[in-house]
């Protein structure tokens, strides 16, 4: 999570009346360092009367009984800080403070009446409802922010084209009857015999001089991973696990030194056939277009984020992480490969 996240989520809030008036309280979980977040955050804030404070007292925030006189002793301890900050702000209808800790929230009731002291900006004197607003898990931001690094997904997905294009080359040189099946479901109509039109997408990879711009296409000139991609579109859980057998043989895949078992990716489970795949090697074929299609869908999506509304930061990386992890596990599997045909 960045300054810059949790500036633009209570900027919203504030924005689409869904902050209280006199008093947000808003928590964030921080690994990193918490001087340098606070710092930030002051510098980002602009305008707007966000107030952050490092919660460094132990025992502070465990007991529901106590929130709020947790609360209160934050707001006197940043009291020279709330004043400054709102007399110039430009939102006059609250203060929106930001507790920063190295712990998770871990209250089951979280808002309670707390009376404002007297020298407080906003409705001073009064008693008001504060609620903690957890952002650890619930900041949004766009499907094209950072936080996707789709730019390394580009990259990976590169690099695992040609992998791919790579190797079946190799395959056909070895036994051109082993990828009929996969070249069947993933040619084009008039298109060149199989090496030629191997031999022009791998030209084609090999010209890109960004791999972290890389678009694979489903109908521009696709190349291996766009013509899966395709497919993956095109067909049903159930009926891709027979696809996915034709790749394993294209692939040679009983020749990778597979463990399906290690950074398999969560959205293969949700797209999961309705029976278990028996053999190795066409579970792992499955598991690699499931995720390839996923990548190449978070990445159009990023391309196009205005059509769609945001996520949970810490959502969007942990999806995107996922998608790295097993894609460019299997790029090194596929390159490590020993020459199709041989044992």
């Amino acid at each position: 999570m960045r300054p810059s996240n949790v500036v633009d989520e209570i900027r919203r809030r504030r924005e689409s009346s869904d902050a209280a008036p006199g008093l947000s309280v808003y928590w964030v979980r921080l690994s990193e360092s918490r001087d340098d977040f606070e710092s930030e955050l002051r510098q980002m804030r602009g305008e707007w009367p966000i107030v952050p404070w490092i919660l460094r007292t132990p025992g502070v925030f465990r007991d529901p009984n106590s929130v709020m006189n947790d609360v209160a002793d934050v707001l006197e301890n940043a009291r020279n800080d709330i004043v400054g900050v709102a007399a110039n702000a430009r939102n006059k209808n609250g203060v929106d403070l930001v507790l920063m800790s190295r712990t998770d929230l871990r209250l089951a009731i979280t808002s309670s009446p707390i009376l404002l002291p007297d020298w407080f900006p906003v409705v001073p004197g009064q008693t008001v409802t504060a609620r903690i607003n957890d952002l650890t898990w619930s900041v949004r931001v766009s499907v094209s922010d950072g936080v996707v690094a789709c730019d390394e997904i580009q990259r990976i997905l590169h690099e695992l084209d040609m992998a791919m294009v790579v190797r079946l080359q190799d395959a056909q040189r070895a036994d051109h009857r082993r990828i009929q099946a996969l070249w069947a479901a993933i040619r084009r109509e008039s298109e060149p015999d199989v090496g030629s039109t191997l031999a022009g997408i791998r030209a084609t990879l090999g010209e890109i001089e960004n791999p972290a711009g890389f678009r694979p296409s489903t109908t521009r000139n696709p190349t291996v991973v766009g013509r899966i991609w395709h497919l993956a579109n095109k067909t049903s859980p159930d009926r891709l696990r027979r696809k996915a057998k034709g790749l394993a043989n294209a692939l040679h895949a009983s020749q990778l030194r597979l463990d399906d078992s290690v950074d398999n990716s969560l959205l293969v489970v949700l797209n999961r056939p309705s029976e278990p795949i028996g053999d190795m090697e066409t579970r792992w074929c499955f598991q690699l277009i499931v995720t390839l299609r996923s990548a190449c869908q978070m990445v159009t999506a990023a391309a196009h984020a205005d059509e769609y509304p945001r996520f949970p930061d810490i959502l969007l990386r942990a999806t995107s992480l996922d998608l790295r992890r097993f894609l460019d596990r299997a790029t090194r599997i596929l390159r490590a490969a020993a020459p199709c045909g041989m044992d």
